[in-house]
């Protein structure tokens, strides 16, 4: 009986709704219609007069409905309610695990941010990058070494011109038929040497 008078409240409450509903599109079609159309004018607020009738008759109705649920679920044994089914069992970790790790990040991960951001916000924008000493003196050695090796290779190209020009004139010397070759004097050495005749 009592689920009964509640089924019947339930439906009542729904009737209100669509009769309030209702007045409040003939209140709006009353307001939008010109004072000039008086027959149309007069159905509606008609019509309007009749739904409020019905409003009032259903909350009369209501207030019959919910006598009727209180006296019916007075009765003893009348509410019911099913037990409650049980909680399907968790999977995954237990909820403290989700609170230490969250208390991890907050208290241990959250500085470590914190201070990385203010290391890169303190950072100069031009850091200039130094080599160590030891790198610097060991880069001037090989640079030293490199150009006493190119002097060397230099001296060594001089030596092998001269000799080659030596040989080319002593073999052009020889094809043209002249005898042997007689010491020349420390200036006609010289001369030789630098190129003049």
């Amino acid at each position: 009986m009592l689920e009964a008078a509640r089924a019947q409240r339930r439906e009542l409450l729904n009737q209100l709704e669509r009769a309030e509903e209702r007045r409040d599109d003939l209140q709006e079609a009353l307001s939008q219609t010109p004072q000039s159309e008086t027959v149309t004018r007069a159905g509606l607020e008609a019509r309007l007069k009749d739904t409020d009738a019905r409003i009032a008759s259903l909350d009369a109705e209501i207030a019959a409905s919910e006598q009727r649920v209180s006296t019916a679920a007075a009765v003893p044994g009348a509410t019911y309610e099913p037990p409650r089914p049980p909680a399907p069992p968790r999977s995954g970790p237990p909820e403290e695990a989700w609170f230490l790790g969250g208390m991890f990040i907050f208290l241990v991960m959250m500085p470590m941010a914190i201070a990385q951001a203010r290391r890169i916000w303190r950072r100069p924008t031009a850091t200039s990058t130094e080599m160590p000493a030891e790198l610097t003196d060991r880069l001037n050695r090989l640079e030293q070494a490199v150009d006493a090796v190119a002097v060397e290779l230099e001296r060594v190209g001089e030596g092998q011109r001269y000799v080659t020009r030596v040989f080319t004139e002593q073999a052009g010397q020889r094809a043209l038929g002249a005898g042997a070759a007689e010491p020349l004097e420390v200036r006609a050495r010289e001369a030789v040497q630098q190129g003049r005749p």
